[in-house]
């Protein structure tokens, strides 16, 4: 069973989910522009390096349609998250489109393409994670990996679901995941939606939940992985990585290959801070970095890689 779908495009607007507001209410937020959708990625109304890679492709599209200065466009969603890397990517591929100033249909086509590529890489990740599951496992994942953050069935998400379909994963620990709570509200909501067993359990749980063996494997996503295997990904995925290291538990990151960055780690990336938390003392990081030799296995639509 699906739950609400992440936007929809109607009469040349983009409506939105709005995922900060999930499971309680479903609510659609609308964008007209390129503006408008890069305010949406800005405000987190959506998330998932995938889908924020999709939603600006729409942007493009919108941008075109209303006759407004592409490349001011194609710049504000450039600017509207800086360390994940499927936007970059996705508008990186859009760049001579937008500079030779392609007609609204082509930028359709383009959005629908990026659209569906996504989709068939997820169910690709799905199926080469299965390799790790030869028995039922209780199963760590992090953050929100599912159909709201990189279209169904998602990443390491998409890796549980059809684990789970085949009979084999016995149970899974969905997080929190502090600030926005995705865990708790958006991978719970799937999870319960699959009919997928589970618990959520606060971040600062993870290690104790590991060192008292009650976790099989960890599998998690990312936002950017770069050429010689350091991942970054939502802050608690260290966390996770050196608990696994130490106590013998496979850690195992699903992504597509749009997360990918041809370009080996530098401290020139810039790893993102939360502005709106609830307290201005706070000193809230949106990502961490795990090195290679944490990395278990890496799980793309290509195959497996082990860094």
């Amino acid at each position: 069973m699906r739950g609400p779908a992440p936007f929809r495009l109607e009469d040349g607007t983009l409506y939105v989910l709005d995922q900060r507001v999930l499971p309680d209410e479903v609510a659609y937020r609308e964008a007209r522009d390129a503006y408008g959708v890069a305010r949406l990625i800005r405000d987190m109304v959506v998330r998932g390096a995938p889908m924020i890679a999709v939603v600006a492709a729409y942007g493009l599209y919108l941008q075109s349609l209303r006759g407004l200065d592409l490349k001011e466009g194609w710049k504000a969603l450039k600017e509207s998250r800086p360390t994940a890397v499927n936007l970059h990517n996705v508008l990186g591929e859009a760049l001579p489109m937008v500079e030779r100033g392609a007609s609204p249909e082509e930028l359709l086509n383009f959005a629908r393409k990026v659209e569906e590529r996504e989709r068939r890489i997820n169910e690709a990740i799905a199926e080469n994670g299965l390799q790790f599951f030869n028995r039922p496992l209780r199963v760590l994942t992090y953050c929100n990996t599912g159909m709201w953050a990189t279209l169904y069935p998602g990443t390491a998400l998409g890796i549980i679901r059809w684990a789970h379909r085949r009979g084999l994963v016995k149970h899974v620990f969905a997080p929190e995941t502090a600030p926005y709570m995705q865990g708790a509200r958006l991978t719970a909501y799937e999870l319960r939606l699959e009919g997928i067993p589970y618990n959520v359990v606060p971040d600062n749980h993870i290690p104790f939940l590991i060192e008292r063996g009650m976790v099989d494997i960890a599998i998690v996503g990312a936002d950017r992985i770069t050429s010689d295997g350091y991942v970054f990904n939502k802050i608690g995925t260290l966390s996770i990585a050196l608990a696994s290291k130490r106590f013998g538990v496979p850690f195992i990151v699903a992504a597509p290959s749009t997360t990918f960055d041809p370009n080996p780690y530098t401290d020139e990336v810039v790893v993102e801070r939360r502005r709106d938390v609830p307290r201005e003392d706070y000193l809230y990081y949106a990502f961490d970095i795990t090195p290679p030799d944490l990395v278990g296995a890496i799980v793309s639509e290509r195959g497996v890689w082990r860094p």
